[in-house]
């Protein structure tokens, strides 16, 4: 990696005259909360480099951060920017300066419907899955990951006739190393019925998205979306309907490309107006695939419950999709299923892949939160699966699953320890027949005390393993680490 021309990209001014102009746009009407820190910190790891021979440093870090919250009549924002040197005590050629970044905001525009916004993130993620998935910026073998948004979109009001959601934006990415580095634009219209309508009901989303790759670089893809249905609006009972839904993708080859077409009558059953089971047939237009059933249920009782599940046909055959969500005073659950076309994904790239090539993933996740009056537990579960959608990609299949679980409680208004296990394993077939499996065990427990109001120390221990199908990629390491904060 060139560093050099890696550190004149990390410039974060933009960011802060961002900040800066959305606190002159939003008046005096709006709550701003400025906060910024510094801190210092020591770590100490019997591995740096994560490798079978290990290699011991100690690793002082300085850094300062800037965290706004703004919230004002008609918009808001959250900013959050960290800054950090690393020092190596084996080797300075290890030192760097590491950037983190998360920043979102919307202003409407004089009460009309409209309104900007925008996203920026900054990241330090894994060079590659395959080379050290659990990297991070202590191990060095990370590429900071830039991504920006700007939108400009309308909403209308959904208690009158029509609700109405249209927004356009363009896009930027880079990491790096380079890999994955894209402009791109896009639009996405939703439109349907309002609550004040009650004979009818329709449902309309469209979608485009466009990628291009570097001007040294060759490929591009294009995804374009739509559904819809229209149908009799009943509070109870049985509702015809018809459906319509379109999606083309265009690759960076024709063997890289699929569109589908598919249309026809359906019939949903309320049982009251948040909850239906639906049945339709649907006629292909299209030589993907034959004509089919679908059919979905959305069970939703009350604001706090809903279940979600879909089948149908889409451009890879067979489509799924699951939705459970519940909360109460204590407890939080979420668990979703999706499957999306995905393109110029840098944060899960892996050696021989191909930015610009459309691969299928299917995503799982389930998160599970338990509030108690001094403590929180957590648990989370995720699995992932890419498929190639040419032939000519060498990682033809990825998969990844792994858990987490962890927990924290205050021992005293002052004294919070906290502890986590993690594990996650990653498989990966290639048209080489060089396979690879990784799995990863973490393990952390820690310790956060409040010295004064503003100041605070976090402390704790780190021990990780990794077990490979290729012995070189094998190693354990133990870390442990102190840091003191001071906010203003």
């Amino acid at each position: 990696m060139d560093m050099a021309m890696t550190r004149k990209r990390r410039n974060p001014s933009i960011y802060v005259i961002g900040v800066a102009s959305f606190v002159s746009m939003s008046g005096y009407s709006a709550d701003v909360t400025f906060t910024p820190s510094v801190d210092v910190g020591l770590v100490f790891t019997d591995n740096v480099d994560r490798e079978p021979d290990k290699t011991a440093s100690f690793i002082t870090t300085i850094g300062a951060g800037l965290k706004a919250d703004i919230l004002a009549t008609e918009g808001y924002l959250n900013f959050d920017y960290q800054i950090r040197q690393l020092l190596y005590s084996d080797s300075s050629d290890r030192d760097d300066l590491y950037n983190d970044l998360d920043f979102v905001a919307e202003k409407g525009i004089a009460h009309s419907g409209f309104f900007v916004d925008a996203n920026a993130s900054i990241q330090n993620v894994a060079k590659s899955l395959d080379d050290d998935a659990a990297a991070d910026i202590f191990s060095g073998n990370t590429v900071e990951n830039q991504r920006g948004e700007i939108g400009f979109g309308f909403r209308s009001n959904p208690l009158s006739q029509i609700d109405l959601e249209s927004r356009v934006f363009t896009r930027v990415s880079r990491s790096g190393d380079r890999i994955g580095d894209y402009n791109g634009y896009g639009a996405s219209v939703s439109f349907a019925n309002g609550q004040s309508i009650k004979d009818v009901f329709w449902q309309i989303d469209a979608s485009y998205d466009y990628k291009k790759g570097r001007e040294d670089e060759i490929g591009d893809t294009r995804y374009t979306a739509l559904s819809e249905t229209l149908g009799l609006q009943t509070i109870y009972g049985f509702s015809p309907l018809m459906r319509l839904n379109y999606e083309n993708l265009e690759g960076s080859s024709d063997l890289n490309s699929r569109k589908t077409v598919s249309w026809g009558p359906g019939v949903r059953y309320f049982w009251h107006k948040r909850s239906y089971a639906e049945l339709s047939y649907n006629f292909s237009e299209d030589d993907v695939n034959p004509d089919f059933w679908a059919g979905s249920l959305n069970f939703n009782p009350t604001p706090r419950t809903r279940l979600y599940l879909e089948y149908g046909k889409r451009f890879f055959g067979d489509a799924y999709e699951f939705l459970f969500s519940h909360r109460n005073r204590r407890v939080t659950n979420t668990v979703s299923y999706t499957e999306e076309p995905v393109s110029f994904d840098r944060t899960n790239f892996t050696v021989g892949d191909r930015p610009e090539d459309i691969t299928l993933v299917r995503l799982l996740d389930w998160t599970s939160t338990l509030d108690l009056r001094r403590s929180q537990y957590s648990f989370s579960l995720f699995g992932r699966q890419e498929e190639a959608l040419t032939v000519f990609s060498e990682n033809q299949d990825e998969r990844s699953y792994g858990t987490r679980i962890s927990g924290n409680h205050n021992l005293t208004r002052r004294f919070k320890i906290n502890g986590a296990y993690e594990y996650a394993t990653y498989d990966f077939d290639r048209l080489d027949g060089s396979n690879q499996n990784d799995d990863y065990h973490t393990f952390d427990i820690g310790g956060v005390y409040q010295h004064l109001k503003k100041l605070t120390s976090s402390f704790g221990y780190r021990y990780s393993t990794r077990q490979s199908s290729s012995s070189i990629y094998e190693y354990d390491e133990n870390r442990f680490y102190y840091d003191l904060k001071m906010s203003f």
